[in-house]
């Protein structure tokens, strides 16, 4: 299978060495730059373009991995899908909902395997939560966070900035599709605070500081997100996501409880679910075989791979209507917390 990349960033990278692990090739890559286009060409040995994709670079390609920023998901995708390829999109599918829901109806037009990258459903652990809650009866509250300490300053300025999110779309989006596929249950309205701890800093050298010298800048999206979910069913949820928690690298954590019984999960303790009912305490499962982080990206190309060339879609992996759901609820938790923490309704 030969497989074309669209951006060189890290998770560019990523999808690189999956791609190789699993016996297929990267036949060409775009990148923003030339330099950065011909330097990861020369690690992975494929053809490097910049900028733009044509359509006579698609005939070379069976599919495509759009890694590039998000701004551009929507252009790259369509092209893509227009010209019959299958798309492994990164998360956000695109910026606007009406945009991914274009995206989503065109992929299933054309009768190709499009699907975006939400990496967590792999976790072996969590198709053991998805079964748990299968078995515990109705979900009625479910809490969690998704924290990391990347932002705290000084930190690598990049086009992050320049989004209407970060913390939501960023890691929020993550939290929120690993929700609505371990529960099954749809959100139906949002409330949100967001909060930016330094709104105004200096870029030099390629960081971002509080201050000192360099370029001004404006912060104007979040580095930390409160929010608050309702569920179908009559569920409620809450979360926080959070770019600026120290000595969190990568937490993504979820409890899921029934009228009777309870079942967690955390990305730092990939290898545990954690079960609970009344008056029998809570009991740690383990187990001593299963993939850490690095094998969810693999496990979900995998699942990718083996669609477009059997036709057998793996339910763990993520459709485009799953990513323009998701681009619609973090669009939605955007406008509750820009008006004051209202519920703002989640409507298709």
């Amino acid at each position: 299978m030969r497989a074309a990349i669209i951006g060189t960033g890290g998770i560019a990278h990523t999808h690189a060495q999956s791609i190789r692990s699993l016996g297929h090739s990267a036949s060409l890559v775009v990148g923003h730059t030339l330099p950065s286009a011909q330097r990861f060409a020369g690690e992975y040995g494929c053809e490097c373009f910049t900028d733009t994709l044509t359509e006579e670079q698609l005939k070379k390609v069976d599919c495509v991995h759009v890694c590039a920023p998000p701004e551009r998901h929507y252009e790259l995708v369509k092209l893509c899908l227009e010209s019959g390829k299958h798309v492994l999109c990164e998360k956000p599918l695109s910026l606007r909902y009406e945009d991914a829901k274009e995206l989503s109806a065109l992929a299933e037009a054309k009768g190709v395997v499009a699907a975006v990258d939400f990496n967590n459903r792999f976790y072996p652990t969590c198709t053991q939560v998805r079964g748990l809650v299968a078995e515990m009866g109705d979900p009625v509250l479910i809490h969690g966070h998704y924290q990391q300490e990347f932002n705290i300053l000084p930190c690598p300025y990049s086009w992050r900035y320049r989004e209407a999110t970060r913390a939501t779309s960023e890691i929020g989006s993550h939290f929120i599709d690993l929700m609505r596929y371990l529960t099954g249950l749809e959100v139906e309205a949002v409330s949100a605070v967001f909060q930016t701890l330094q709104p105004e800093g200096r870029v030099r050298d390629g960081l971002l500081y509080p201050d000192g010298e360099g370029e001004a800048v404006t912060v104007s999206n979040e580095d930390t997100a409160v929010v608050t979910f309702r569920l179908s069913g009559g569920a409620v949820a809450s979360a926080v996501f959070s770019e600026i928690s120290p000595g969190r690298s990568n937490d993504l954590s979820l409890e899921i409880l029934s009228a009777s019984r309870s079942v967690s999960w955390c990305s730092e303790s990939p290898y545990q679910v954690v079960t609970g009912e009344k008056a029998k305490g809570l009991t740690c499962r383990t187990s001593a075989f299963g993939g850490g982080f690095t094998d969810t990206f693999t496990d979900c190309f995998r699942a990718f791979y083996c669609a477009v060339e059997t036709g057998l879609r793996d339910p763990r992996l993520a459709t485009f209507r799953d990513g323009a759901v998701n681009t619609l609820i973090c669009s939605c938790i955007a406008q509750s917390a820009h008006n004051g923490g209202t519920f703002v309704p989640v409507r298709e």
